[in-house]
Order: structure tokens, then sequence, then C-alpha cells
């Protein structure tokens, strides 16, 4: 075929192609979008997303079914969406459980197979200790790196547990040992009893018991300190060199048309930016900031993920 003819050809499709996006965008949804949760009814993730969703049925003028699919931390999840279509009509849950999962090789979707949409929190650890039990950051930087150190967190394997061990590498600790728990409330017990030297826990997990004078946090491990807890120090200003936050977000399967894509991220970004939503996140003391699309989101997973492969490894014995 003459090269003309093939250079008309190509033309030719990619007018086809700029044309149907329109339609596709314009026909989208097609029936009820599912949302796939990995935690039970009524779980912190599950919240997040009817909190998220709430207003993007509106928006997007259809309907938003939400799915438990239970197990194996995101198993279930996953490989629920991987036998769905990509065509925007399944959503899943994005978290530090998606690349863990993806990780452990128990599902076929790989980090290439997902595109995290938008991000809808960031919220912070904050090392926390029974009140009076050391006298500063330093004093505890120098106990768990010369002893034997018990620290709580909910389920072995989870994410809490993944934090706890990125915890303990960068904070050199020589003999740490994860003591899992149900629920925050039952960490928070057994610190203020002494039975655990540590806990990293969001803000409204132990607000209640610091301002009884019962425990205290010692960081906040983001770059910059909390609005909500100015005079907590940063990890970084007191030895403590590592940034650790619950993320949470949305995503879509790689292979859905742009079109979709793109409709699918302005409506959960307005949806997330309404007032029901910024209320939900003020209650753990975040605001709009952490609202963010497929790029920023796209980007901070991609360094969750590398940053998980050294323990990721770790846990399963590699």
């Amino acid at each position: 075929m003459p090269l003309s003819k093939q250079i008309t050809g190509a033309l030719a499709g990619l007018a086809l192609a700029a044309a149907a996006a329109p339609a596709l965008a314009e026909g989208f949804p097609d029936g009820p979008i599912e949302v796939i949760n990995n935690s039970k009814p009524g779980g912190g993730s599950d919240i997040f997303l009817r909190f998220a969703t709430e207003r993007a049925g509106e928006i997007l003028g259809g309907d938003f079914l939400h799915l438990s699919k239970t197990g194996g931390v995101a198993t279930n999840t996953l490989k629920y969406a991987a036998g769905k279509p990509a065509d925007g009509q399944t959503l899943f849950i994005v978290n530090a459980g998606t690349a863990l999962t993806m990780m452990r090789g128990t599902v076929d979707l790989t980090r290439d197979d997902i595109i995290p949409l938008v991000r809808g929190t960031v919220d912070p650890e904050f090392v926390v200790v029974k009140a009076g039990r050391f006298a500063d950051a330093a004093e505890f930087i120098d106990y768990v790196q010369n002893n034997s150190v018990k620290q709580a967190g909910t389920k072995v394997g989870g994410n809490p547990h993944v934090s706890a061990l990125i915890f303990r590498n960068a904070l050199e600790m020589q003999n740490q040992v994860y003591v899992p728990f149900e629920k925050s409330g039952e960490i928070i017990i057994n610190v203020i009893n002494g039975n655990v030297d540590v806990a990293l826990l969001n803000f409204d997990e132990f607000e209640s018991q610091a301002k009884a004078g019962q425990v205290e946090a010692l960081a906040i491990l983001t770059p910059e300190r909390s609005a909500n807890s100015p005079d907590i120090p940063t990890g970084h200003e007191v030895g403590m060199p590592v940034d650790i936050e619950v993320v949470r977000g949305i995503g879509v399967l790689k292979g859905t048309p742009e079109p979709v894509i793109a409709k699918l991220e302005a409506a959960l970004i307005q949806s997330m930016n309404s007032e029901g939503y910024l209320e939900y996140l003020a209650g753990s003391g975040q605001d709009a900031r952490s609202i963010a699309g497929r790029e920023v989101f796209g980007a901070q997973f991609d360094r969750m993920y590398d940053g998980y492969q050294a323990v990721a490894k770790e846990l399963m014995g590699g």
C-alpha cells in the first residue's frame, strides 16, 4: 500500500477515535457503578468509599453499588475487580493493602494493571506512648535501639504491620516484637497499662486519652506538623526520619477508555469537595489537601509500592 494511503488511513482512524470519545463519555455510566471495598461494612475503608462517592451518583446521573469483598487483605477485592470489564463500571479501593496484595502475587493484577484514580485521605501516623514513660523522643529512640520493643498494631501482615516494620528499620530497632490487637481501643488500653511500649495511631484514635493525660504523641510521621496538633513535632525534627500515612483512594482497571476515566476522576473530585466529605475529613484532622487526582495519587502510589518492597519480602519470608 502506498505511504500516502497508509497515512490517510491512519488519520481517518484517529478521527474516528476522536469522534467516538465524546460518545463513550456521554453514554457512561451504563447501569450502577460497583464500588468494591476490602473491609467489612462499616469499616474504615467502607466508610471512606461511601463518603467519597456520596455526591458522585448525582453528578454522573447514575447509582453506586457498594460491595465488601473481604479476605486476604485485598485479595478478594482485586480478584473480583480483575474479572470485570475495563469499562469504568467497577471501582475499587486503592490503599496499602492493594499494594501488598499485588506484591505477594496472590492475584493476577499487577501495578501496571490498575490506575490509581483519585486520593481521598492522607491520615498521618503518630508515635504514641504512655504519658511520662519517656522524657522525650531522644530517650525513646535510645530505648528502642537497645532494648526489646513491644509495638502494638492490628492484623499481622496488614498495613499497620508493614508500617511497624518500616518504623523499625528507620529507627534501627534491634528487636521489635509486633503485638496484634483487634481494634485501636485495645491498643490504647495496653499502651496505658504498659503492656506494650509504643503504637502508631491516627489522631482520632488517641486524642481523648491524650487530653486525659494518659498517653502522649512523641512525633507525627509526616514532613510537616499538623494543624490539629501543632505542638507535636515531626519525626524529622526529633530523629525519626520516616513518613508513614494511611492513604486511601479509588482505582479503576487499566484499559478503561480515557473519556470514561476523565469523567470519573472529575466527578469523584467534585464529590469529595462537597461539604459532607470535607466534614468527614475534618473528623480526622484532614482538609481538602488530602484530595488529589490521578497524577498526584499515581505518583504517590508508586512511591508507596517501591517503599514496601523490602518489608513485603520479609512478610512473605523472602
